[in-house]
């Protein structure tokens, strides 16, 4: 089972368990884990387990959330890594994945990583691993491009879901295309709402 260490100088080691699913952390005696400091929030951020899959995701706290001393709103979590809040810190322990791995001829080496493919002909990038589709999510930290099939979907308890890279696992926004799709429909729902007011109008004229 995943938990964290929390270290210090003047006591031993603090170990905290975590449960499979979601983990809240903050003052308020509501949270799975709580912590008196005035420096953390009453609801302070939250850890989802789920399997072997750790994330980690601020609840709006007044001095943030970090890991590995970057400030954080969403992101995945890794074992070893250092998890602050307030002046707690706290490292994430997991237990080791042992694997059998019978004797295999040596592979030919891989080709290199692709980043981006050539676009499409109307300019906007094409899915990574989909040439003919259009990228809906890109990556916020390695950029990478894909369709809405092919990125991995984490539904979050009583939240949306989590849209994360299939590549590096971390979460993803709207695609440029996307973004222009979205505009569009929101011009073209003003327009239709524009000429709906003009012919209300109209009729109230004629009466």
């Amino acid at each position: 089972m995943a938990r964290l260490i929390i270290k210090s100088k003047e006591q031993t080691p603090q170990i905290l368990e975590l449960n499979p699913g979601v983990n809240r952390f903050g003052r308020s005696p509501a949270n799975d884990h709580i912590f008196e400091d005035a420096a953390i929030s009453d609801q302070h951020c939250e850890i989802l387990v789920d399997g072997d899959f750790l994330f980690v995701r601020d609840l709006g706290s007044t001095n943030g959330t970090f890991i590995e001393r970057e400030l954080i709103k969403e992101s995945a979590f890794y074992t070893g890594q250092t998890l602050r809040i307030g002046p707690i810190e706290m490292t994430l322990d997991a237990p080791a994945v042992h694997l059998t791995i019978p004797e295999l001829p040596v592979p030919e080496p891989p080709p290199e990583l692709v980043t981006s493919i050539e676009p499409l002909p109307d300019g906007y990038a094409a899915c990574l691993k989909h040439s003919n589709r259009h990228a809906v999510w890109e990556c916020t930290h390695c950029q990478r491009a894909y369709c809405d099939e092919c990125i991995h979907k984490l539904r979050r308890v009583g939240g949306n879901q989590v849209k994360l890279c299939p590549s590096c696992s971390n979460p993803c926004k709207l695609s440029p295309w996307s973004e222009m799709l979205k505009n569009q429909k929101k011009s073209i729902f003003g327009a239709l709402v524009g000429k709906l007011k003009t012919g209300f109008k109209r009729t109230i004229k004629m009466d």
